[in-house]
């Protein structure tokens, strides 16, 4: 615009001065190695401001190409975009769908000019794994690592997928590099319980749970069931590695509430027993039957091969005094009684046991319980009754 009023200033003043200068047009001399050029000072300006026209026109010109060539790739650009964004979003469908060849084929076709690269490479890298190539997952996750290597994304997809293909040791090990920087994530939290559970690695598992109650992610209910699963599933790997002794000395180092708790009494007591270790495991039992009338582990003490049961039957009959309407205490007093040879008050135990809570093992029991004492026909009808019972209810 400039350059265009010059020129217009420079036309009228050419213009004004003309026929001033009509009558006095002065000389100019112009000479180059052996050539002059001669012309009148008029005839120069005028020439001056043509040039000068040209120039400028020439400019505008090559501007309006340029223009016109920076639009063309704009557009060609534009298009290339476009392209890249529906087949991203259709790439990230057939991903939905399950149709893994296909949804690989349009999101690492698209990359290249896609406004998000790296979710086309996480998409690709799931796909790619879907298909069964670890191979060339792990080379979408390298790309799309050079795209954001500090990419929350990605690390979370890289762990996903590894989890997936049931490589939890290297998904862990992401995980735990996640979790310094993202100590409160929920998917990490969520992906680091998933693993060690599949690990079987009780320790981590033991020390998360407080944090996935702290989020949320895991009701009183759901963690108490998790850390009774960790801690019994430590004492298995305890008794494996250091045997009974081992696990009596990580049992005396629970805390007292810990110890109190009848799924992990009965959870030492089984293995206590299971490396004959039955005598050390009763004397659990029975400090824990003192404070707990619970079915489940009166029923572990006839199932413990002790030297003497008289103790046994004497806490047993103790437990009655308090509740005498529990069938686990009867039929558990009645089977250490029959190992005594005391029929007939086995008798009385599995009578009582059977008609608080029929159940097949206790019919088993009293059957031979009245074999013993000679009543056949007795055997017989109650081995009826208890072939009743066990035959599933016809409709």
């Amino acid at each position: 615009m400039i350059k265009l009023l010059l020129l217009v200033a420079a036309l009228i003043a050419g213009i004004v001065a003309g026929p001033m200068l009509a009558g006095n047009q002065g000389y100019v001399l112009i000479s180059v190695a052996n050539q002059t050029l001669e012309m009148s000072l008029t005839t120069l300006m005028l020439l001056v401001i043509v040039l000068f026209g040209l120039f400028f026109l020439l400019e505008t010109l090559l501007k309006r190409l340029l223009s016109v060539s920076s639009s063309t790739r704009g557009w060609l650009s534009g298009r290339k975009r476009r392209n890249a964004r529906r087949q991203t979003a259709d790439g990230l469908v057939k991903v939905i769908e399950g149709d893994w060849k296909h949804a690989e084929k349009l999101v690492v076709k698209a990359a290249k000019h896609s406004d998000a690269p790296l979710l086309n490479y996480l998409a690709a890298a799931e796909a790619a794994q879907s298909q069964g190539d670890s191979s060339q997952r792990d080379e979408y996750l390298r790309l799309a690592a050079e795209v954001d290597n500090q990419s929350l994304a990605l690390a979370l997809t890289r762990a996903k997928l590894l989890c997936r293909q049931e490589q939890y040791e290297q998904a862990v090990a992401t995980l735990q590099d996640l979790r310094h920087e993202h100590s409160r994530n929920p998917v990490v939290l969520n992906l680091l319980k998933a693993c060690y559970l599949k690990l079987e690695d009780w320790k981590p598992l033991l020390a998360l749970l407080p944090h996935l109650e702290k989020q949320g992610l895991v009701d009183t209910a759901e963690a108490d069931q998790l850390r009774i699963q960790a801690e019994c599933g430590l004492m298995r790997h305890i008794t494996q590695q250091n045997g009974s002794d081992g696990l009596m000395g990580h049992w005396n180092s629970l805390s007292r509430k810990d110890k109190q708790r009848p799924e992990l009494i009965a959870c030492f007591v089984k293995l206590m027993s299971s490396h004959s270790a039955d005598s050390e495991a009763y004397t659990v039992l029975r400090d824990a039957l003192k404070k707990n009338n619970d079915g489940d582990l009166i029923e572990l003490v006839p199932a413990l091969n002790l030297a003497d049961y008289h103790p046994a039957i004497v806490r047993l009959q103790d437990l009655l005094r308090y509740d005498s309407s529990n069938p686990s205490t009867h039929s558990a007093l009645g089977q250490l009684l029959m190992r005594e040879g005391k029929w007939e008050e086995a008798k009385t135990h599995f009578e009582k046991a059977i008609e608080l809570r029929p159940n097949v093992e206790d019919y088993g029991h009293l059957v031979e319980v009245l074999e013993k004492l000679n009543d056949s026909q007795g055997a017989a009808d109650l081995s009826r009754q208890a072939l009743t019972l066990a035959l599933p209810a016809k409709n």
